[in-house]
């Protein structure tokens, strides 16, 4: 699990997912909100991803956002094969 997002409870079934690289009041610290329904919940994204709106839990949500948000492997080098002599 990332470092970076973390869930914030805010009532009882209302959470937040926020991003620890950025301080409370820059406006990219909020990154979703999450509202608990029956057996599903519904999130609100407020940065720009590529992620469905409803998860079956808010650990789903998150694991998401995380997975989406890891950068990508390093292509490794393709050394040429040394020219015929």
């Amino acid at each position: 699990m990332s470092d970076d997002f973390m869930l914030h409870q805010v009532s009882p079934d209302d959470w937040m997912i926020i991003d620890m690289r950025f301080p409370a009041g820059d406006p990219q610290h909020l990154v979703a909100c999450i509202i608990e329904e029956d057996g599903h919940v519904e999130v609100r994204w407020f940065r720009h991803v590529t992620l469905p709106s409803r998860f079956r839990s808010r650990t789903d949500a998150l694991d998401a956002l995380v997975t989406a948000e890891e950068p990508e492997p390093e292509p490794e080098a393709v050394l040429a094969a040394p020219a015929p002599a």
